[in-house]
């Protein structure tokens, strides 16, 4: 699409589409003229220049992304809010999710079923051990801690991809705790089965995405992703 905005290839379990935008890059596409007057406004009320640039940019991409997939201009595309406030498109089967971290962002988009995608960039860091003890099950815990010392950090961030692309694909908001549920600490594909709270349970496909090499920039950070796919048995289950 241009030089700010990378097609990646989709994991072979999960047949969707997959975006890494450079939000540090202009995209050449008039920018704010293209989002919507609710998009503009709130781009205005962020404190800081760069989290409204990055804002702008993320949201900019998506709209002439989803214009190309449903044959709408950019600013045509019409945005809902799902009980918790996951976006979707209105009038369409179309499912999208978004995902920002820094200077970077990835969408993905199913044509039928809710999908959920998460982005995080890696920053090494001491109080994994915590942090696991409150989000993750007893099994995923262990399993950090049996990986080498210098390997948990990022076995950690990998398992939080994982938990949170899971959550965005149901659209749960803050209804299900993470620890609630287990995403796995590994990177291979697997099914999740997640409780909820109005009763039965909702099934997704989860993997981590291969993306530290993705932008193809020597100066690129290791960037750690997670898709999830819900089952279209349970597709109507999500918020």
């Amino acid at each position: 699409m241009n030089n700010s905005i990378y097609r990646l290839d989709a994991p072979n379990s999960i047949e969707c589409q997959i975006w890494l935008i450079d939000l540090r890059n202009p995209l050449k596409w008039g920018e704010a003229q293209s989002l919507s007057d609710a998009e503009q406004e709130r781009a205005k009320r962020f404190r800081f220049e760069i989290d409204a640039r990055r804002y702008v940019a993320s949201h900019t991409a998506l709209r002439h992304i989803l214009g190309t997939t449903l044959g709408v201009s950019p600013q045509d595309v019409a945005i809902d809010l799902g009980p918790h406030g996951k976006p979707h498109p209105l009038d369409s089967s179309c499912h999208f999710n978004l995902s920002h971290s820094d200077d970077w962002a990835l969408i993905a988009i199913h044509h039928s079923e809710p999908i959920g995608i998460d982005l995080e960039c890696y920053h090494p860091f001491s109080d994994w051990a915590l942090l696991a003890q409150q989000n993750y099950t007893p099994d995923e815990y262990q399993a950090l801690a049996s990986l080498p010392a210098e390997q948990q950090a990022l076995g950690f961030l990998r398992c939080w991809t994982r938990k949170e692309a899971c959550l965005k694909a149901l659209g749960s908001g803050l209804l299900i705790e993470p620890h609630g549920f287990e995403a796995g600490v590994g990177a291979e594909p697997s099914r999740v089965e997640i409780k909820l709270p109005q009763g039965g349970a909702c099934q997704m496909d989860v993997v981590s995405l291969a993306l530290p090499n993705a932008a193809e920039s020597d100066d690129a950070p290791m960037l750690l992703g997670a898709l999830a796919l819900v089952t279209p048995q349970t597709a109507g289950l999500c918020f």
